[in-house]
C-alpha cells in the first residue's frame, strides 16, 4: 500500500518506508500514526503500531503487510456489526412503559370494582358495563405520549439555542438524570487544529520573538507535504 490507499483489511506489517496512516475511523484521532514492523505493542488499534486496520487511510510512504482478517472479522467490521444491533431501551423509556402498565392495571381493577358494585346494587348489566367502559376511557392517559414528546421537544429547542444537537428526544431525560458524565476527548469533540498559545525564550519566560522567527509550519509538515503525491 502507498500514500492515498484505503486499507482493505487488518494486516501485520512486514516492511515499511516512512509509512503513516490516519486511523480516525477507528480511534477518533485525526492525526496520522507512524507504523513500523515489529513486536505487538498493544491490543487496540491505537496501540498496535506494527499493524494496519481496515478503514484506515495511508498518509505517507509505503508498506508491505500480511493480511490476517477480512470483512466482518476486522475491527472495522466488528464496529459496524455493533452499530447494526438493536438499541437498548433507555431508563426514561423503561420508566414511561412501567408507568403506562401501572396505569392500565389500576384502570382495569377500578373498572372491575365499579362494575361489580353496580351489579351489587341491582343496576342493569348493560348500563353498568357502559358506565365501566366510559370510566376506563376517561382514566386512560391518551395524551401522555404527546405531552412527553412536546415537553422533550421544548427542551431540545432550548438546547439547540446553546448549540447542542439532540438526535434522540429520550436522551434528554437520561442526560439530565446523570450525576457523572465520562466522555472521550478525541476528534469528535475537538476541531483537530493545532494553534500556538504562547512562545517561550531560553529561560522559560513568555517571549513573542521565537514565534516570529519560527517558520509558518513545522518542518515535519513540510516534509509530509512534499512526500505526499497529488
Amino acid at each position: 500500500m502507498r500514500a492515498g490507499d484505503i486499507v482493505p483489511a487488518d494486516a501485520l506489517l512486514l516492511s515499511a518506508t516512512a509509512f503513516t496512516a490516519n486511523e480516525a475511523a477507528l480511534t477518533g484521532e485525526p492525526y496520522p500514526v507512524e507504523k513500523q514492523p515489529g513486536l505487538v505493542t498493544g491490543l487496540t488499534a491505537g496501540e498496535a503500531s506494527n499493524a494496519v486496520f481496515r478503514g484506515a487511510v495511508a498518509q505517507t510512504g509505503e508498506v508491505i503487510a500480511l493480511v490476517v482478517s477480512t470483512g466482518a472479522a476486522t475491527l472495522f467490521g466488528a464496529a459496524a456489526s455493533a452499530l447494526a444491533q438493536a438499541e437498548e431501551i433507555s431508563p426514561y423509556q423503561r420508566d414511561l412503559r412501567a408507568y403506562g402498565l401501572l396505569t392500565a392495571r389500576l384502570t382495569i381493577a377500578l373498572v372491575l370494582v365499579v362494575f361489580a358494585a353496580h351489579l351489587a346494587f341491582g343496576r342493569p348489566i348493560l348500563q353498568s358495563l357502559l358506565f365501566a367502559v366510559a370510566l376506563a376511557v376517561g382514566l386512560t392517559p391518551e395524551l401522555l405520549p404527546m405531552i412527553t414528546t412536546v415537553t422533550l421537544l421544548r427542551g431540545a429547542l432550548r438546547m439547540a439555542r446553546r448549540k447542542v444537537i439532540v438526535k434522540r428526544l429520550a436522551s434528554i431525560h437520561d442526560l439530565g438524570a446523570m450525576t457523572v458524565l465520562c466522555t472521550d476527548k478525541t476528534g469528535t469533540l475537538t476541531s483537530a487544529e493545532i494553534s500556538l498559545a504562547q512562545s517561550l525564550d531560553a529561560s522559560g519566560l513568555a517571549n513573542p520573538r521565537p514565534s516570529r522567527l519560527a517558520p509558518s509550519r513545522p518542518s515535519w509538515a513540510a516534509t509530509a507535504a512534499r512526500s505526499t503525491p497529488p
